[in-house]
């Protein structure tokens, strides 16, 4: 790929003009001409064990450029745990105890504050223990694009986590940690598609992909989501993209002191419609990475499906 043509695609990358509207402990919507594109979910409310379970941590809801369909998945359903754009961790080791922030047993994920800019906010986090005391704290930054076709959003996170002392482990495995995207639960399981770079790769097994697609479809549109791995994200990340309901991300792990935070840094773009082409994708990333990288082969495999019930 040409320089010229990396500046051209980074600059189409910039943040446009996405108003942002706070709702004090209950969400934060992002609007592109007056229909929002996305919402995080904010509120953390205790009054009854339902409310609870519905607001014990923050996620992001994505929708369709008409606003009228979201491709995210909240509370309930099959996994309530999974919702949206989230990020937790199964295995969190500190001050010699373990902690689940992934199923959200025993503490909750509370946002403290939010502030807002320019096509952009912040979510400071409180990572509980077993009390309403936080062990953790993260800051989660969120700037939106309107990026080259063929997609019209752009999800820039990032993230920093640190312990309220000492040192904090963040673990657990492909299938329960990291930062992941969880497709509505209207999402048709039987087309669920993956796209990864390079010939015959197994996400099962390959480490650090630069990104990742999925095609999927939610009731009746067919929606295309990269994520892009930025390359200062720790090593020997782990990609789970395989399954037919559609959740799938990255699991990095790591240590966090409060002098050096647990840092990480994603980008989702998505599409309305399907795209099978690696030069798209690699070009992103290019673009997010500051990297000038040749298009690689292109994986295409269909999601994993079910096992057929053997007869009684």
């Amino acid at each position: 790929m040409k320089p010229t043509a990396l500046i051209l695609l980074a600059l189409s990358l910039k943040a446009a003009a996405f108003d942002i509207a706070v709702v004090e402990k209950d969400h934060v919507d992002v609007s592109a001409g007056g229909k929002v594109v996305a919402r995080l979910m904010t509120a953390n409310d205790l009054s009854t064990p339902e409310k609870h379970h519905d607001t014990y941590k923050p996620y992001l809801h994505v929708f369709d450029p008409s606003g009228a369909t979201k491709l995210t998945k909240g509370p309930g359903f099959n996994f309530t745990h999974h919702r949206g754009i989230f990020l937790g961790f199964s295995k969190i080791s500190y001050d010699g105890k373990p902690y689940d922030r992934w199923h959200m047993k025993g503490g909750d994920q509370v946002v403290t504050k939010v502030t807002s800019g320019d096509s952009a906010f912040t979510a400071f986090i409180d990572w509980q223990g077993n009390t309403k005391d936080p062990i953790l704290t993260e800051e989660r930054h969120f700037t939106f694009s309107t990026p080259a076709k063929p997609f019209y959003l752009g999800i820039d996170m990032t993230s920093a986590i640190k312990p309220v002392s000492g040192e904090a482990e963040m673990n657990g495995d492909p299938e329960h940690a990291g930062a992941q995207f969880r497709p509505s639960e209207k999402v048709d399981t039987k087309t669920t598609t993956y796209l990864f770079p390079g010939e015959n790769i197994d996400a099962h097994k390959v480490k650090d992909l630069p990104w990742a697609a999925e095609i999927f479809t939610v009731e009746g549109k067919t929606f295309t989501v990269v994520i892009l791995n930025h390359p200062d994200n720790p090593k020997d990340s782990a990609t789970s993209a395989y399954r037919d309901y559609g959740r799938f991300g990255m699991f990095p792990k790591g240590k966090a002191t409060a002098e050096a935070p647990f840092k990480l840094h994603y980008q989702w773009l998505v599409s309305e419609g399907e795209v099978r082409d690696a030069a798209v994708f690699q070009q992103a990333w290019n673009a997010f990475a500051g990297r000038n990288d040749p298009v690689p082969a292109l994986t295409i495999k269909a999601s994993d499906q079910p096992k057929p019930k053997k007869e009684k």
